[in-house]
């Protein structure tokens, strides 16, 4: 009997021995957003949060190259609900797409009863900072390639960053910056399916082709790039009845209230943004495949191609029937998870 206690304390001890070698780090993600011209960006950094939530990322900060006060203070919104208001925020200046659209400025100020029933941390988003000079103070601080940078909005601020020269906060520039800090870029942006119509300009590039120019010509080569293309969050819809049914632990849900001004419910939206978010935090889940490494590049009439090279690290992801069935579910639970707290 006693050599059997020993036995199961030495199995407990070797079990415990393997957890903790396996045990990954939480992902140190940076989720640079176009919020409230969609929403699945809401979407996506609900997903953040409950990834946040099961120990697999930290959120950094969120930047967003919106150019409406809204979309920052929806970003605080969003934070606050889920627990983690002090999250620092950046708002571009002089960006795109300044209209409100047709969410974030209504669930900020929903106040059936008289008064907003969403707290939130700023009052105006005068009181952020520019987008730019909070991405270099954050990744100024970060271990050397540890930050995966998730970017579902236009290249604005991505672009700004990598022009950055050195200052009071790195001596880097942000070129430098970002080689020497970021392990990923994860981006929603292009169209990459066989036959896509030739026609198509895909909205991340196309509001804005100047800076995914600038992005892709001055991306450190040393630091790997993942587009997830418009036709992967297009095979993976969010539906209607998660919205519907999934969300009522709580009277009222910024992400839930989000969607119903979006659109008029019932309806189902793909999960652009949000295919960018999983991989980032969970890129060998095998949710989707990969193509061949190569070269991101914005060509002459302004879209974006990838040209296959051996040595490249630029890839963008494939989705097969049975992950669209897998990766829609995990989706859905994981922008559904009610705070931790």
């Amino acid at each position: 009997m006693k050599a059997l206690s020993i036995l199961f304390l030495l199995i407990a001890a070797c079990g415990l021995t393997q957890n903790h070698a396996t045990a990954a780090e939480p992902v140190k993600l940076i989720f640079d957003t176009d919020i409230g011209n969609d929403i699945d960006d809401a979407l996506a950094l609900a997903v953040i949060h409950a990834l946040q939530s099961r120990g697999e990322c930290e959120l950094l900060a969120v930047t967003s190259s919106k150019d409406n006060p809204y979309s920052t203070l929806y970003c605080d919104v969003v934070n606050t609900f889920y627990g983690r208001p002090e999250i620092p925020l950046g708002r571009v200046e002089q960006g795109k797409t300044p209209k409100d659209g047709s969410y974030v400025r209504k669930v900020v100020e929903y106040a059936p009863e008289g008064k907003p029933v969403f707290p939130r941390q700023y009052d105006s988003a005068d009181q952020l900072p520019e987008a730019v000079s909070l991405l270099r103070k954050t990744l100024a601080a970060q271990p050397d390639h540890s930050v995966a940078l998730v970017v579902v909005g236009f290249s604005t601020n991505i672009a700004r960053l990598l022009k950055s020269p050195a200052d009071d906060i790195s001596p880097l520039t942000g070129k430098e910056l970002v080689s020497q800090k970021v392990k990923l870029l994860s981006q929603m942006i292009g169209r990459f399916e066989p036959g896509k119509p030739a026609s198509f300009h895909e909205y991340n590039v196309r509001e804005d082709v100047p800076a995914a120019r600038t992005l892709f010509e001055l991306w450190p080569e040393n630091v790997p790039v993942v587009a997830s293309g418009w036709e992967i969050g297009r095979a993976i819809q969010n539906r209607s009845t998660s919205i519907l049914n999934d969300y009522n632990y709580v009277k009222y849900h910024p992400i839930k209230l989000g969607y119903e001004y979006w659109h008029k419910m019932p309806y189902d939206r793909p999960t652009y943004d949000l295919t960018s978010v999983l991989y980032a935090v969970r890129p060998d889940r095998g949710y989707f495949g990969k193509s061949a490494p190569g070269q991101l590049k914005i060509n002459e009439a302004g879209k974006l191609e990838h040209h296959t090279e051996k040595a490249g690290k630029h890839y963008f992801l494939t989705v097969t029937p049975e992950q669209v069935v897998r990766t829609q579910e995990v989706l859905e639970s994981l922008s559904s998870q009610p705070p931790s707290n």
